[in-house]
């Protein structure tokens, strides 16, 4: 269970009920359906399946045993009340990184995995960390995606009025998920997924706020002719 407290524009802290412990970190390695995993177009982990064992084992045995076949993405995804201390999820981190192809965090998940905060820096600590795609979001700053041809995508924000930030990385995901599948290149794709992230970051419900396609490519142009629209100035 989870409860997320209010207070826009940035700050919706959460508190997790899960203890002696949530089914999810009690999946174990033995349960994997290999053949699944292997296959899978994208296979989708998150830092929270290493926080805890036998979860932990089984997230990484996940990842070895794709060996990067397809997309594998790992959202960094720290929640600092699972563990002990940031070094305690740097070397698993690591070791997921090294079975993944695309990389996806905020800033304070990038410094968790590699040390590195500055966004640039932080992307390239991710890649030379084994993966092929770091997306580092930067919330009111957009979002930076960096390949490892070393070819560097900035998307902007979106605005909107904030109305709850729970959902919007799920949003994000989701829709990067949906860009990845569809064969986008890196920069419709992460401006989709940032897209997406706005459309529920204004909406109050997580789950339930979920946009289509429709949705997001609305929010797109409008966000386009926002940016494209002249500035008029009015002297009295």
């Amino acid at each position: 269970m989870t409860f997320c407290e209010i207070f826009p524009p940035d700050d919706f802290p959460l508190y997790f009920y899960r203890l002696p412990k949530a089914p999810d970190l009690d999946l174990r390695p033995e349960e994997l359906d290999l053949d699944a995993v292997r296959e899978a177009a994208i296979l989708w982990v998150t830092g929270t399946g290493l926080s805890e064992e036998p979860s932990r084992s089984a997230t990484l045995a996940a990842l070895a045993h794709r060996a990067k076949s397809g997309t594998t993405v790992f959202d960094l995804d720290w929640r600092p009340m699972f563990w002990k201390d940031a070094g305690q999820a740097r070397s698993y981190y690591a070791e997921a990184l090294r079975h993944t192809t695309v990389a996806v965090g905020n800033l304070d998940e990038c410094e968790v995995a590699t040390g590195e905060r500055e966004p640039y820096a932080a992307a390239k600590a991710l890649l030379a960390a084994g993966v092929e795609l770091a997306v580092v979001k930067q919330g009111p700053k957009g979002v930076l995606a960096v390949d490892r041809t070393g070819s560097a995508v900035e998307i902007p924000p979106v605005p909107v009025e904030v109305v709850n930030g729970l959902g919007a990385g799920d949003a994000f995901g989701g829709a990067l998920c949906h860009g990845l599948l569809s064969g986008w290149d890196t920069r419709r794709t992460v401006a989709f997924a940032n897209a997406a992230g706005a459309v529920v970051a204004g909406r109050l419900s997580c789950s339930d706020a979920m946009p289509t396609e429709a949705e997001v490519d609305a929010k797109l142009r409008e966000a386009s002719l926002a940016a494209t629209s002249p500035t008029i100035e009015r002297r009295a």
